[in-house]
């Protein structure tokens, strides 16, 4: 055998060292070989009602403070059900996070179009972590699953519903998720939440404004019938506000006052939602 020259062998040697770096540097970048996975009693998947703080005060943690339960939030402020095609509206920003896509990842087990996305919006600072934290959910060792979106659909002007039933559809987008979870798992349980209430800038309730595709009504409307349709557990959440709440300085809260800015939900609407979820968990619990 004739020995190889060693002029010869450095340029080789120097391209199987550049290989080897940039499989690591991409084995680093998209985790090679996928994280350790993990079920859970509890995953909620939600938008900035559930998200809005990522603190010992968010709905996730306060269901756990009152329950004990086992509670994996993967909720992403700003995302919708459905899939966008429109380059204007809010869901098509935060298009590869929507619910749908969500699903469609965990049941491919593929995220390289979450892993893949950037964002620079406003409280989005959890979203890389949380993005790295779907690759670990083990859906098929999981108990319940709590799925929140409707307002962002509304938002966006998503279509209520499409005669083929698209993902680009609400109901179309929830029945795909619905199907793709209850492939993964068929015995999980599954809640949809549904909208809490929201009041315009003006202070005007919200449900009976038509914000291009319909009122919000007509979505709630077409939640709840797709939730029976598919046989999903349901939770209302449009009168939790409706009770006044005395705080221990004397402050009464109530509708409006429930609320950051007419949607989102401040510590006492949070106390309020938990307590709502929590107590139905509670009383459901096999």
């Amino acid at each position: 055998m004739k020995n190889i020259p060693s002029k010869k062998l450095i340029p080789w040697i120097c391209g199987l060292l550049l290989a080897a770096v940039t499989v690591s540097i991409g084995c680093l970048l998209i985790g090679c070989g996928g994280p350790e996975k993990e079920g859970h009693h509890v995953v909620i998947f939600g938008d900035s009602i559930i998200a809005y703080k990522q603190d010992e005060t968010s709905v996730a943690n306060m269901i756990i403070a009152r329950t004990g339960m086992d509670v994996f939030d993967l909720s992403f402020g700003g995302t919708q059900m459905a899939d966008s095609t429109e380059v204007d509206t809010l869901g098509n920003k935060r298009a590869y996070m929507s619910m749908y896509s969500i699903a469609q990842a965990l049941y491919t087990d593929d995220f390289s179009l979450q892993l893949n996305y950037r964002t620079y919006d406003p409280a989005t600072d959890y979203f890389d972590e949380r993005i790295k934290q779907l690759r670990t959910l083990d859906l098929a060792q999981t108990d319940i699953v709590i799925i929140e979106h409707c307002l962002n659909d509304y938002h966006s002007r998503v279509p209520i519903t499409s005669d083929d039933g698209s993902e680009y559809s609400y109901t179309g987008a929830l029945t795909a998720v619905v199907g793709y979870i209850r492939e993964i798992n068929p015995d999980i349980r599954i809640i949809i939440l549904s909208p809490t209430p929201k009041w315009t800038t003006e202070g005007e309730e919200a449900n009976d404004y038509d914000g291009g595709s319909g009122t919000l009504n007509m979505y709630l409307d077409a939640q709840r019938k797709t939730a029976e349709l598919l046989g999903a557990e349901y939770i209302d959440l449009t009168d939790i506000y409706d009770e006044e709440y005395i705080t221990s300085e004397g402050e009464v809260i109530t509708g409006f006052g429930y609320t950051v800015d007419g949607t989102h939900p401040n510590y006492y609407g949070r106390m309020a939602i938990s307590e709502k979820i929590s107590e139905y968990l509670k009383d459901t619990e096999k």
